[in-house]
């Protein structure tokens, strides 16, 4: 099994592995394996659109990552909370957009590793929920999780700058409040323009 089917088993089993050795020229590699085969298995529902030192890179959502279910139930065992602006993509023009959760994990036992795991490991896409939809401007938003303040902030960015002409279906627009580590059985609240309230299981 090479390292892309490794990740892959790990992610349909909803499992953990342990770091293998790992090049930035071949986490990019592992990367377009890994993504591939999920999306010939699962279907593609999106992109997120990710950090990575200074530069911005292309994660790749599958269909069932994403959801607008208020049960938002956790894959994994280390998942992190972000809040952020969703657009609904056709043709590279942007639609509509929303407020939104990403719930990255990693299939790595630890986030603790260099930035080409993250790569390799498809940006670390796992959850997506679709919020309610919001117009810009957006404002100021407040994150609770289990009725205490974790975060504040809003979003600075041009979603037209961050879409590809490529691009159908949900992006990620980037991350403005988090990441947070959450765990099954939190409560999620988030306030300002509009709100999200959901509960991890």
């Amino acid at each position: 099994m090479n390292k892309a089917q490794l990740l892959f088993k790990a992610y349909k089993d909803r499992k953990e592995i342990e770091p293998f050795n790992l090049t930035k020229d071949e986490a990019i590699k592992i990367n377009q394996e890994f993504v591939k085969m999920l999306i010939q298995d699962e279907g593609l529902g999106g992109y997120k659109i990710a950090k990575v030192e200074s530069e911005l890179m292309i994660g790749y959502l599958t269909k069932p990552m994403i959801t607008n279910d208020n049960q938002i139930e956790l894959w994994f065992k280390n998942h992190k909370l972000e809040v952020e602006i969703v657009a609904l993509v056709e043709q590279g023009k942007i639609k509509k957009t929303f407020l939104g959760l990403e719930i990255p994990a990693t299939r790595f036992t630890t986030w603790n590793l260099p930035p080409q795991y993250m790569i390799a490991d498809n940006l670390y896409a796992a959850r997506l929920y679709v919020g309610p939809e919001i117009q810009p401007p957006y404002g100021n938003f407040k994150l609770y999780i289990n009725d205490k303040l974790v975060g504040e902030g809003e979003p600075k960015y041009n979603p037209e700058e961050r879409v590809k002409d490529f691009m159908n279906g949900y992006v990620t627009l980037g991350v403005f409040i988090g990441p947070i580590d959450i765990s099954r059985g939190d409560e999620i609240r988030v306030e300002g323009k509009t709100n999200i309230r959901v509960k991890t299981v």
